[in-house]
């Protein structure tokens, strides 16, 4: 009887001491989790070490400790470690979606988005709902080049995650290397409604209005990029190129001179500051940054191309030739580094030589204006551009408008009446554009015209029809937008305002196309029985006030005498 009480006395002390060291294990986890929240990963990855100590712990436990683990040394860019103690995590709980979800990251981020996309795979096959997972499986998709898979990973996204912003920005990224550019901005602007504080989707939204000419509003998008990461030379380089188009130079020299003072050897911002410093004709400023641009990095022949120029412009004739001829070494055609060198030759009286730049000039870029002038003003030549392969039709014009095939394999609309006006369209599916309907809008919007067209056959099992819609503005020309018109048998909705419309697609995604500055509201109270009149009405300013300001009677009102006619007529 002593003996067994013995035994069971021992007992006990044996399961209280593996309790107690169980709670000591799931304190040590508890502490790991609160500083991965924290963001203290060290810290974090300590107190998990330590709880794996324990023999104690079941294997559901401890394959979640090694995954937080992981997913600390993941954020300290150890992704090497990280995928080992997702590799141990998965051999305790196989049927763990989250590890493999982890594991896919990691991979992504050591360049290996072919096996990262077998985890995504895996993840969502455990948890079909996963969110994340579709999201980052469209992200290695994305990675592979694999597009319009990508697009719909990202759209099964959006459809489980409708208020994150993460997946519209990665649509909008797959539309972009589709060459959709006004689809990729709409995908953006829904990443940022969702997340107005979204760096990463102003960044994008910039580069895609880069890409449709629009460098005043890209400037706007770099600007909130840059207050979110004001850390990063490559956005404050990319705001900068936006203000050069716009020949906003100081503004431009500014953003370059930041990017230099966060990154002291940005060939790129060096050579473009001393690009624009040329062009504003800052001898010494130039020369300093080209100099700088060519120690850092000696193999870049538009910076000798710049600095021949620069050269050229001091009277250092043949130091600006050594340049030019470097810049052709490294690049023989250089369209920049001809140009100049025929300049250097013409300055030291060799009309040949110069005349040869010049040809070979414009035989690399027959549009080169510079070029063109410089031999014509030299020889009496006016080249004759190769004719360009003539333009494929696609279908029968509609109302005026012809769709051809661009050398680049997109298509684009024109019509006679608007000879300024190419209106490109995005295709969406398979198949060719084909012109549907053409109105102007009748909504108070002036100038606002609507071209309605095929964009393809979708790529699932229904092979629906996808009907897509380019918003035209005659004022300025140009495109405003593409936006969904329907998808098969569902259509969009489509809301016109005051200044601008908002499109609901299919899905229900709403964005807004701002088309007209809004106008102001009236500054005083109108009296209802006062006649409005025509622009009066838009403008919000009664008749009798625009009389008072001395402005003219709108055109078709009848004068009515005053005196005694007007007391005979009853005025």
């Amino acid at each position: 009887m002593r003996r067994l009480v013995l035994i069971i006395g021992l007992l006990a002390a044996g399961v209280g001491t593996a309790v107690a060291a169980t709670d000591k294990a799931l304190l040590h986890a508890r502490e790991g989790a609160a500083a991965l929240l924290r963001g203290k990963y060290e810290r974090a990855i300590a107190s998990y070490s330590e709880a794996l100590k324990s023999r104690n712990l079941q294997d559901p436990r401890r394959a979640n400790i090694y995954n937080d683990m992981g997913v600390a040394k993941w954020r300290l860019k150890r992704a090497k470690e990280a995928i080992q103690d997702f590799n141990e995590a998965i051999e305790l709980f196989p049927d763990y979606a989250v590890v493999y979800n982890n594991r896919g990251n990691a991979l992504m981020d050591l360049g290996r988005p072919d096996e990262a996309l077998s985890d995504f795979d895996r993840a969502i096959a455990l948890a079909p709902a996963y969110g994340v997972a579709y999201n980052n499986r469209g992200n290695a998709l994305y990675a592979l080049e694999r597009m319009d898979e990508a697009l719909k990973a990202y759209a099964k996204a959006t459809e489980l995650l409708p208020n994150n912003a993460v997946p519209f920005n990665g649509r909008g990224k797959a539309q972009m290397a589709s060459r959709r550019p006004f689809g990729a901005i709409r995908e953006f602007t829904r990443a940022i409604t969702l997340n107005g504080k979204y760096a990463s989707a102003y960044k994008n939204r910039a580069r895609a209005l880069v890409k449709l000419e629009r460098h005043a509003a890209s400037a706007k998008d770099f600007t909130q990029a840059i207050a979110f990461s004001p850390q990063s030379a490559r956005l404050y380089i990319a705001r900068a190129d936006a203000y050069a188009v716009n020949k906003r130079y100081s503004l431009a020299v500014r953003d370059l001179s930041k990017a230099i003072e966060l990154e002291p050897e940005s060939v790129e911002a060096y050579r473009k500051r001393g690009a624009i410093h040329v062009k504003l004709k800052q001898a010494s400023k130039a020369q300093a940054d080209l100099t700088k641009a060519i120690e850092l990095k000696a193999d870049d022949a538009r910076v000798y191309a710049d600095r021949a120029l620069n050269y050229l412009r001091q009277g250092l004739r043949e130091e600006a030739l050594a340049d030019a001829t470097r810049a052709l070494e490294l690049a023989p055609r250089t369209v920049k580094a001809l140009h100049v060198r025929g300049r250097i030759h013409e300055a030291l009286e060799r009309p040949q030589e110069a005349a040869a730049d010049y040809r070979t000039a414009i035989d690399v870029d027959p549009k080169y204006a510079a070029s063109l002038a410089a031999l014509k003003r030299l020889t009496g030549e006016v080249p004759v551009p190769a004719s360009e392969p003539e333009a494929a039709t696609v279908g029968e014009p509609f109302k005026g408008w012809v769709v051809t095939r661009t050398a680049q394999g997109g298509y684009v609309a024109t019509n006679s009446r608007y000879p300024k006006l190419r209106a490109p369209l995005e295709m969406y599916g398979k198949g060719e554009p084909r012109i549907l309907d053409w109105y102007i809008s009748r909504t108070g919007i002036k100038g606002i015209g609507v071209l309605r067209y095929d964009a393809g056959r979708s790529t699932d099992d229904t092979g629906k029809t996808l009907e897509y819609a380019a918003i035209v503005d005659l004022w300025r020309p140009r495109v405003a937008a593409i936006e969904p018109y329907s998808w098969g048998e569902q259509r969009a909705t489509w809301s016109w305002q005051v200044a601008s419309v908002v499109v609901t697609d299919p899905a229900g995604v709403a964005s807004e196309v701002k088309l007209r500055k809004a106008p102001r509201p009236p500054q005083q109270q109108v009296d209802p029985q006062r006649p409005w009149y025509g622009d009066d009405w838009l403008a919000g300013r009664p008749v009798a006030r625009n009389r008072a300001r001395g402005r003219q009677r709108p055109r078709g009102e009848r004068r009515r005498g005053g005196g005694f006619f007007g007391w005979l007529l009853g005025n």
